[in-house]
């Protein structure tokens, strides 16, 4: 039987993994590369990093584990959503891609908002617009301050687009990415917006045809099988965005499904058979035919664990490499020295401003209450603890506005890993948190959505039975820190509503410049 490969492009690594037919890994190579924030406010990536990485990382798999070439039949990938690419008419790379985290274009999601409404946008799209989370803002900065670069576009992608066509010498657009452009029509129309388009002075000629994500964008080139070791000929899919793939790789295919996938970014999403937007969340396309994804999805959560770990637990990562451990894990330990609660701390997890459910791009993090006798494993508690509140926040708008009730919330990513997180979780949402057998359920979404393009699977519902992850271990609540904890979250929704004008009053004293 053949394999199926998959691989993620992250903010922070590239994976690729292969599969059989039922889902089992038998191989993971994982590539680290840092975001690049040359100004503040910026975050980019060249995607000829992760084209070198895609190589190394499958040559190193075929290697490592002995497989041959020829028993691996198919590709899909999977990507971190938006990852704008501005491609020249060969498919090359002219700038730096634009991440999701990236605040350059405030001004022109300003203007955007201004000139067509949000109302309008919102009925287009199912979406709003937003710096960096919504592509075309990014589109409309390389517009306006890298003119030649944009003379010179020919499609602008997100990062499957890039890496596909460097695979097979083929342009595509999918639904699950499209979605998160702000120029697509994600309700059942499921096509660009040619309002938008002409509005804002985007041809829609520069866009990709968008497609469902099983769909076979192409063969695997001669020059891409030179490069990477994998057989000419081989099938590829287009793929779609993470946490689409997560939903798929977790099994996460049928209305009323909840799951949350907990890595850079941090999402509580709800599976839909109907567009059932709310302007609150963020709103895509599945790579499920006839599925949507309702997206409660903070923005920079794990970055700003990331974040912390790089600027004061020298000591933690040092003890971590000489154990053999993740420096997270020997954070995890400290945060158990801390109580339920962080003796009173609490933090406001907006590193980067905030996605749902506030849509504040001028919020920031903030750590309240602190005092003399705060404790490193206080700090690093109530980081874990503010990622929970947010997520209750958006788990109630899913619930009461959406009518979605939930009894069990499936946890993915690299975050679900730590077992202390998982519980708090567990406790601040009242809801049981189950692990899965397999974190790393984008990269296998997207090796299954390969395995579609090569007809592996006749269909999502075989792929779903045959090889998604499994319920492994499961985190129930603790009834008896309810009642601390309502106290708390009230609190952090209070804190919020306090600094809200504070926020943008600020920066306007000291702006970074866009």
């Amino acid at each position: 039987m053949g394999l199926l490969l998959g691989t993620d492009i992250g903010a922070q690594s590239l994976k690729v993994a292969l599969f059989d037919e039922r889902g089992t890994p038998l191989a993971l190579e994982q590539v680290q590369y840092p975001i690049q924030m040359p100004r503040p406010g910026w975050a980019e990536e060249d995607p000829e990093v992760w084209w070198k990485s895609f190589c190394s990382a499958v040559r190193s798999a075929l290697e490592r584990r002995e497989i041959r070439r020829e028993e691996i039949e198919s590709v899909g990938i999977s990507t971190m959503c938006p990852s704008l690419v501005a491609l020249d008419e060969e498919g090359n790379p002219l700038r730096p891609a634009i991440l999701y985290l990236d605040q350059r274009s405030l001004p022109q999601a300003h203007r955007i908002q201004e000139e067509i409404g949000l109302n309008r946008i919102f009925q287009l799209t199912g979406n709003r617009i937003a710096p960096g989370t919504y592509s075309v803002t990014s589109m409309l900065w390389i517009k306006e301050n890298e003119p030649q670069v944009f003379r010179r576009t020919r499609f602008f992608g997100h990062g499957n687009t890039f890496l596909a066509h460097r695979l097979t010498s083929q342009f595509a657009f999918d639904w699950s990415n499209a979605s998160f452009t702000g120029l697509f029509q994600t309700g059942t129309d499921r096509a660009w917006s040619k309002e938008l388009c002409a509005s804002l002075n985007i041809s829609e000629e520069m866009l990709p045809e968008p497609v469902i994500s099983s769909t076979r964008v192409g063969m695997m080139s001669r020059e891409a099988s030179r490069a990477t070791g994998l057989l000419e000929g081989i099938p590829v899919a287009i793929g779609g965005a993470d946490t689409a793939c997560s939903a798929l790789g977790a099994g996460v295919t049928d209305p009323g499904q909840v799951f949350e996938t907990s890595g850079t970014s941090d999402v509580l999403s709800f599976c839909a058979d109907q567009p059932l937007f709310d302007i609150r969340f963020m709103n895509r396309c599945h790579v499920v035919p006839d599925r949507w994804l309702l997206m409660g999805a903070m923005l920079s959560p794990g970055a700003a664990l990331s974040w912390f770990r790089d600027q004061f637990c020298l000591q933690e990562k040092e003890i971590a490499q000489k154990l053999a451990l993740s420096s997270y894990q020997i954070m995890d330990l400290e945060s158990e020295n801390s109580p339920p609660g962080c003796n009173g701390l609490i933090f406001l997890p907006y590193m980067r401003g905030e996605r749902s459910p506030v849509w504040n791009p001028y919020a920031r993090g903030v750590f309240f209450g602190l005092s003399l006798e705060t404790s490193k494993g206080d700090l690093i508690r109530s980081m874990l603890e503010g990622t929970a509140y947010g997520l209750r926040q958006n788990l109630e708008i899913g619930e009461k506005v959406l009518g979605f009730p939930v009894k069990e919330i499936r946890t993915v990513g690299g975050g679900a890993k730590s077992k202390v997180w998982s519980q708090i979780k567990a406790d601040i949402l009242k809801r049981p948190m189950t692990l899965l057998d397999q974190q790393e359920t984008a990269v296998m979404g997207a090796a299954m959505l390969g395995g579609l393009a090569s007809g592996r699977f006749g269909d999502y519902k075989e792929a779903a039975f045959k090889a998604s992850a499994q319920p492994w271990r499961v985190f129930s609540p603790h009834p008896d820190l309810g009642p601390l904890y309502d106290q708390m979250y009230e609190s952090y929704l209070i804190l919020y509503r306090r600094l809200e004008d504070l926020f943008e009053k600020v920066s306007k004293v000291w702006r970074p410049s866009h």
